[in-house]
């Protein structure tokens, strides 16, 4: 199904209020403007360890993307992203209300999102929306939206892959919202209409001749 045009949207970050109440569940989004990157080592350090950020990230950006990107140090002080893709979201959940919070972030970026739990909590509360990249095949793609890196900090601490980057990005997209600022996550809706037909694929069928570990034949234990 093709989206209507205006479920389609180009932003620039910083994110306003305005652009965050525009965003729906399933909408496509093209993200430009600055963000920083977040995930293990960072959330680690920065929210568990105390450690301040070496810069000032409310001032500079309300993106945050959980990150490792393909890239490496050019030149001294000089580094480039040749791909560049998201890490998997519902593994940071515990860090999402310090960082909304604290750091007054408005936009996350990960990999299959989070639970609508976390959004109709967390996100919600905070007026902020998150989403997911599509698929494994477009890091390349992805890369290719990073006009530039601005600075890396962090290397000597968590490592170049764990390091806090800090990107220009040009249309990075497409780009899906997973989780809105009303609490709406798309991916259960999609899984809530699967599983309303989810008896009817098994109507009729036949028990399997051999039966592989975790496989299941009772709808109930298929949900997703």
């Amino acid at each position: 199904m093709e989206l209507q045009p205006e479920r389609q949207h180009h932003l620039t970050a910083p994110i306003s209020e305005s652009d965050i109440g525009g965003l729906r569940a399933g909408d496509i989004v093209y993200l430009s403007g600055p963000v920083f990157t977040a995930r293990d080592g960072v959330y680690r350090h920065m929210l568990v360890d105390g450690n301040e950020p070496p810069v000032d990230l409310r001032g500079l950006t309300n993106v945050s993307f959980q990150s490792s990107p393909a890239g490496g140090e050019t030149a001294p002080g000089e580094y480039t992203v040749s791909s560049l893709q998201a890490t998997a979201g519902f593994r940071y959940a515990q860090y999402m209300p310090e960082l909304l919070g604290r750091f007054g972030v408005k936009m996350v970026v990960g990999k299959a999102g989070m639970s609508e739990e976390v959004y109709s909590d967390v996100f919600r509360r905070h007026g902020a929306v998150c989403l997911s990249t599509m698929g494994y095949g477009l890091g390349a793609i992805y890369g290719k939206a990073v006009k530039r890196v601005v600075d890396v900090f962090w290397v000597e601490e968590l490592g170049i892959s764990e390091a806090l980057w800090i990107m220009e990005l040009d249309e990075l997209g497409p780009l899906l919202v997973e989780g809105d600022a009303e609490g709406a996550s798309y991916f259960a809706q999609a899984n809530a209409k699967i599983n309303e037909r989810l008896d009817d694929l098994y109507e009729g069928l036949k028990p399997p001749v051999y039966r592989r570990l975790g496989e299941e034949q009772r709808p109930g234990r298929e949900l997703f």
